[in-house]
């Protein structure tokens, strides 16, 4: 289709071969630069293939990486290892299992599944499912892992207590990130007003900005930013923040929780198994 544009009148002093000769050139340039776009490849998305584990493969080598996603693919006719905790599970829990626990795959035919890394959530409840029994871990561990079953819905808020902080999330400005404060947690250091530093403990600093109470908690959502040099101190809310000057690390602030964010996984039946050998417990994974 040829573009027509209005051309203004010509005057006494305008030599007519100067616009001819620019039409020309312009439709030239236009020829050739359609051509070249016609040429050109289109550009295709190319999903990367997953990584071949074994079923004996944890997500220990992940720890520290929270929110980093890796699919994963556990070969056919696998053998059950051990795997603790629903929904959430340990990071050295035996992913190919775990995903059979969460009904993703099957033993016998195995297949692909992507986790996501994600802090210590404190206790981990075994649960009986699909064949499966997991154990119970309820102490303290390095890390855990979650199944991302529909890689573009809303991520699921993290559980988080008095302790949590945003700093595990370093390098991954941009982020939002969802957390559901527990009731009655405790206070703790905070840094800054609106803006605070990424070590600032999240459910405090939620309160200090007016968006839950210490009583009764409440989900809230952050976003990570590069980072401020300068932190202001205020009063608010009865949490008083703190001063920081020359801050190298990052920063977030409080923004809207991105709609149908899932609560945290909550485990359902658990039930009680005895450590064995100082350890975690025997997970009992079975068919």
């Amino acid at each position: 289709m040829m573009a027509f544009c209005h051309q203004p009148a010509r005057t006494a002093h305008r030599r007519p071969a100067v616009l001819p000769a620019l039409l020309i050139v312009l439709s030239l340039q236009a020829a050739v630069s359609a051509s070249v776009a016609l040429d050109l490849p289109r550009k295709t998305t190319v999903m990367p293939e997953p990584t071949p584990i074994l079923w004996t493969t944890g997500a220990g080598k992940w720890v520290g990486y929270w929110g980093r996603r890796e699919r994963v693919f556990c070969p056919a006719d696998g053998k059950l290892e051990g795997a603790w905790g629903t929904d959430v599970y340990t990071d050295d829990s035996s992913i190919c299992t775990a995903a059979v626990h969460a009904g993703l795959l099957s033993v016998k035919q195995g297949g692909a599944v992507t986790i996501e890394m994600r802090p210590d959530v404190g206790q981990y409840s075994g649960t009986m499912r699909n064949g499966v029994r997991t154990g119970d871990w309820m102490e303290p561990w390095t890390g855990a892992y979650v199944f991302v079953r529909n890689r573009t819905a809303a991520e699921p808020a993290i559980a988080a207590g008095s302790h949590m902080q945003a700093d595990s999330w370093s390098g991954q400005a941009g982020r939002i990130v969802t957390f559901a404060c527990s009731p009655n947690f405790e206070l703790h250091t905070v840094y800054g007003t609106d803006v605070y530093t990424d070590d600032s403990y999240v459910c405090s600093a939620a309160v200090h900005r007016g968006l839950i109470t210490q009583k009764t908690g409440g989900m809230v959502s952050i976003q990570l930013l590069e980072g401020d040099r300068t932190f202001t101190a205020s009063s608010r809310n009865g949490v008083t923040s703190l001063p920081q000057e020359s801050w190298a690390g990052q920063s977030y602030i409080f923004v809207a929780t991105p709609p149908g964010t899932p609560p945290p996984p909550n485990p359902d039946t658990p039930y009680d198994r005895a450590p064995v050998g100082g350890g975690h417990p025997d997970s009992g994974a079975q068919l």
